[in-house]
C-alpha cells in the first residue's frame, strides 16, 4: 500500500511540475499619458477589463502554437478540466474574453466570435512571433486595442476594433504588453 501511495504522489508531483513549467503571462496596458497606463488586465466574469483585480482575477494565460507559427491560441491559466480559450466577441468593437464554450456562450455577447489568430510582436510583425515578456498582443497582426470607460469609477473595458466602422470619442487606443506571470518566475527560483 505504501508503494502505491508513493508512486501516486510522484505522478502528481511530476504533473504539477510540468504545469508550472508552462510559460504563462499576464497583460499590462501601455498608453503613456492615459489614466490606465501600466494597469494590469483582470477579469470581470469572462470579460477582460483594466483595473486592479479586487478578487484576484488577474488575466493569466498560456499560448499554444509552434515557435515559428504566425497564429497562436490563448488559454486561461491555471490549466484545469475546463479549457477557457481567449476570444473576441461582439460586433465591430469586440470584447476580449475568456469563455469555456465560445461556440455557444459567445453568441450572448454579439454576432462575431473570433478565436485563434493571436500574435505577439515588438513593433512590426516578424516571422518568429513566439510569446515573450515585452511583446505586444495583437489579433491577426493588428493591435487595434481600445479602452472604454467602465461602469465603475477607474475601471475600463478592453475592446478590439475590427476596422469596419468608427470608434467613438470615449475610446482611447492602447497596447497590451505581455508580462511573465510571477508564479512561473518564482518556480525558476526554486
Amino acid at each position: 500500500m505504501m508503494k502505491v501511495f508513493v508512486t501516486v504522489s510522484a505522478l502528481i508531483s511530476t504533473a504539477m511540475a510540468a504545469v508550472a513549467a508552462i510559460p504563462s503571462f499576464t497583460l499590462e496596458a501601455v498608453a503613456p499619458g492615459q489614466p490606465f497606463h501600466g494597469m494590469p488586465l483582470s477579469l470581470d466574469g469572462p470579460l477582460v477589463k483594466l483595473g486592479k483585480p479586487e478578487t484576484g482575477n488577474a488575466v493569466r494565460f498560456y499560448a499554444t502554437g509552434s515557435e515559428n507559427a504566425f497564429s497562436w491560441s490563448l488559454h486561461g491559466f491555471p490549466i484545469g478540466i475546463i479549457d477557457t480559450p481567449a476570444v473576441l466577441v461582439g460586433g465591430s468593437a469586440l470584447h476580449f474574453a475568456f469563455l469555456s464554450d465560445p461556440e455557444r456562450s459567445g453568441k450572448q455577447y454579439g454576432e462575431n466570435v473570433m478565436e485563434g489568430g493571436w500574435t505577439f510582436t515588438v513593433g512590426r510583425p516578424s516571422t518568429k512571433i513566439a510569446p515573450a515578456p515585452g511583446k505586444f498582443l495583437g489579433y491577426n497582426f493588428e493591435q487595434r486595442w481600445y479602452a472604454f470607460p467602465g461602469q465603475k469609477e477607474g475601471q475600463w473595458n478592453v475592446m478590439w476594433w475590427d476596422g469596419s466602422c468608427c470608434v467613438n470619442a470615449a475610446g482611447m487606443p492602447l497596447k497590451l504588453k505581455l508580462v511573465e506571470s510571477e508564479a512561473r518566475s518564482a518556480s525558476y527560483a526554486a
